[in-house]
């Protein structure tokens, strides 16, 4: 019997825990909603709540998100992550979320340095977020020091390329620093990461005119395909086609390779054979390619620039929306299907392509001076004067963007074009 006695007592204990664990998890979604709809009322009913103590209420309050406190006023925002943010420190005492949200509620009433205390116990907590490295550096910008933040940003781009929450202003130029920065940081941070991150630092150089350098960075990788593939890369770019054709076609007959890397090698030695007036070759490297990737935008490129070389625009085009359609944020695919619709009389189609590339890749100035050159051909002169001014706001010492928005004056005050709608 007393046995059976303390089987009751344990079942009638675990379905008490339960209930009082549903309870809490429910007390938080009812107080969620209310904030939803009522949201300083709401938020200060749930700062007050005793079941908000209850450690399923504080295990739910982890994915309390910042647009559910946008309505809320500072001091009921600071009153309810600070409560929030000292239960998850005791029922969770290894977890950021509570000296994160600490932090925001100390943010909330003007406290930095506390609030900078607070980010940095949660840095210890979980230092590979790049939200709350970001946070850091915003507190450290606060505090006067730009370099420190500066560190911290390019930390923050090595953890996580192109994240940018909470934003962080910084002088013009400097982006371009912690781009590269973080590049070089996330070699080092993910050794798993290292050849990716060292290809992208080479492209990157690369792309600013550091030939040099990029060499240097791909230096690092050695013979790796992709190393290979962009030497290869860059050495039709250069004008050595069949220096670049004869290295694609190695690597594309390399049957060890995976199918994904032979149908890039395929792709680049169709683009090679076609500048160096092998079209057949060009022809036959494309449907190779094909074969082993048709959804892949590769392919699609290659056949595009065979058929651009023939003068046949329309059907260059139209595989340049082919490897759009397979890829849609891939820079360098709008960046062909513009320059290609440009040359086929295909205005706006060349323009939504380019915008769409300033979309994807917000960063890159020399996207927008893109834009705005293609404007300024087509005479359309207000929007190249609108899309100059959001750019130079962004990047004001970009001097192909100075030059242009010279180039624009010069055009408009001395009646070179008409404006659209004139």
């Amino acid at each position: 019997m007393r046995g059976w006695r303390l089987l009751v007592v344990l079942a009638t204990l675990a379905a008490t825990v339960e209930i009082v664990s549903w309870a809490g998890w429910s007390a938080w979604r009812v107080g969620v909603n209310r904030m939803e709809a009522e949201p300083e009322a709401g938020a200060r009913a749930l700062a007050e709540s005793w079941w908000l103590g209850i450690p399923s209420a504080v295990h739910a309050s982890r994915r309390l998100g910042g647009a559910v406190l946008d309505g809320v006023p500072a001091d009921t925002r600071a009153a309810l992550l600070d409560r929030i943010g000292r239960l998850q420190q005791r029922w969770m005492p290894t977890d950021p979320t509570g000296p994160r949200n600490r932090a925001l509620a100390a943010l909330a009433r003007g406290e930095t340095e506390a609030a900078m205390e607070f980010v940095r116990a949660a840095v210890q907590r979980w230092p590979v977020s790049p939200y709350l490295v970001r946070l850091q550096a915003l507190l450290t910008l606060g505090r006067g020091d730009y370099d420190g933040c500066l560190e911290l940003l390019a930390r923050a781009e090595g953890l996580a390329p192109g994240y940018a929450v909470p934003p962080v202003e910084v002088l013009p130029g400097d982006d371009d620093w912690i781009r590269l920065e973080g590049l070089r940081r996330r070699a080092a941070l993910y050794p798993r990461l290292r050849e990716r991150a060292l290809l992208d630092m080479a492209r990157e150089l690369r792309r600013r005119g550091e030939a040099d350098a990029a060499e240097r960075a791909l230096g690092q990788v050695g013979d790796a395909p992709d190393a290979v593939l962009l030497r290869a890369l860059w050495a039709l770019e250069d004008g050595d086609a069949a220096g670049a054709a004869a290295a694609a076609l190695e690597q594309a007959r390399r049957t060890a390779l995976p199918a994904s890397i032979r149908a890039r090698a395929w792709s680049l030695a169709s683009r090679a054979l076609a500048a160096s007036g092998d079209d057949r070759g060009a022809l036959e490297a494309a449907e190779a390619a094909l074969r082993l990737a048709p959804d892949s935008p590769a392919p699609y490129l290659a056949l595009a620039a065979i058929a651009e070389r023939k003068g046949e625009l329309d059907r260059a085009l139209e595989y340049a929306r082919r490897a759009w359609g397979v890829a849609p944020a891939d820079v360098g695919v709008l960046l062909t299907v513009s320059r290609i619709a440009a040359r086929a009389g295909r205005d706006a189609d060349a323009r939504l392509a380019l915008r769409r590339a300033v979309e994807v890749a917000p960063d890159q100035p020399d996207l927008r001076a893109r834009l705005a050159a293609l404007l300024l051909r087509q005479g359309r002169y207000m929007e190249a004067a609108m899309t100059l001014s959001r750019a130079l706001d962004r990047f004001p010492a970009d001097a192909r963007l100075l030059a242009l928005a010279g180039r624009l004056e010069s055009e408009t005050t001395g009646g070179g074009g008409r404006p659209e709608g004139g």
